[in-house]
């Protein structure tokens, strides 16, 4: 069951809804927030092509635009921390310095799950929206994350996938340990090549939850095209609220295919993303 969640704090319109689902997570689930907000100075103080003399006018520019996001960065917390105040949640709150994706790492480990949007603006404007830090918490943080769009879509309806991999195996088992599944209409699919192993594969899941009390409707498809497109359209058909998957396999053989399937359905996705790998 959860019992601390993590928040990467920034302002983009993903971030905002972040912010929201994870305040909703933990009343629903009477758990605590931890709100980190990151102040990049790595990227900040990158080195960049300077004119001859240019030196000494980065340094003072590099040091304004370390106090203006500062200034942004101590904002958003305090909105963070009078959100939490008015939902009556237990909350802390944390400014780091550093790459994003590692800062978020290392608090990982204290909390149950990552909630993020689903692109961040840790550069507050000075740079273009971004999903490189959600792409690397994905890959290599010890924790599942929850990662939101800017628009949530309402019900209660969800789409659990299993390929008969390790990362969807437990990314499905994470899901039901942490007490999402409860109350949710689960729906489950496999797909694959072959028609008879999706069917193997998503009976195998059913089993699963069953054995958790959980009901849930589950089958298994030819696979036709693009797995990640077969996926999205099917979520979409389905009109869930959350999207659960594995991401990122180790092995070589996999990698190449689903290591690009699941960056395909990050971009693609229109509703929260439960991945775990």
């Amino acid at each position: 069951m959860i019992r601390r969640i993590l928040l990467a704090l920034d302002n983009s319109e993903p971030g905002i809804k972040a912010q929201e689902y994870a305040i909703e997570l933990a009343k629903f689930y009477k758990a605590a927030v931890t709100g980190l907000g990151i102040l990049d100075t790595p990227w900040i103080t990158a080195s960049q092509p300077e004119p001859l003399g240019g030196g000494a006018f980065k340094i003072q520019r590099d040091d304004a635009v370390i106090e203006q996001s500062h200034d942004h960065v101590t904002f958003i917390i305090g909105e963070f921390k009078s959100a939490c105040q008015k939902a009556g949640i237990k909350h802390q709150a944390y400014e780091a310095q550093g790459f994003p994706a590692l800062e978020i790492e290392k608090l990982a480990h204290e909390h149950d799950i990552i909630v993020v949007g689903k692109t961040t603006d840790f550069h507050f404007e000075l740079d273009e929206d971004t999903d490189l830090t959600v792409k690397h918490l994905a890959r290599d943080n010890a924790r599942s994350i929850l990662m939101i769009p800017p628009v949530v879509p309402e019900g209660n309806k969800v789409l659990v996938t299993f390929d008969g991999g390790l990362q969807s195996s437990r990314a499905m088992h994470m899901f039901i340990m942490l007490g999402f599944a409860k109350g949710k209409d689960i729906h489950i699919l496999s797909i694959d090549k072959n028609p008879d192993v999706a069917l193997v594969n998503a009976t195998r899941a059913h089993n699963l939850f069953s054995a958790h009390g959980i009901e849930t409707k589950y089958e298994g498809l030819a696979q036709s095209g693009s797995a990640a497109q077969q996926i999205i359209d099917h979520a979409h058909e389905l009109e869930v609220s959350m999207l659960v998957m594995g991401g990122f396999s180790h092995t070589a053989l996999r990698e190449t295919f689903f290591g690009s399937a699941t960056k395909s359905i990050m971009k693609a996705c229109e509703f929260p993303l439960f991945l775990h790998h």
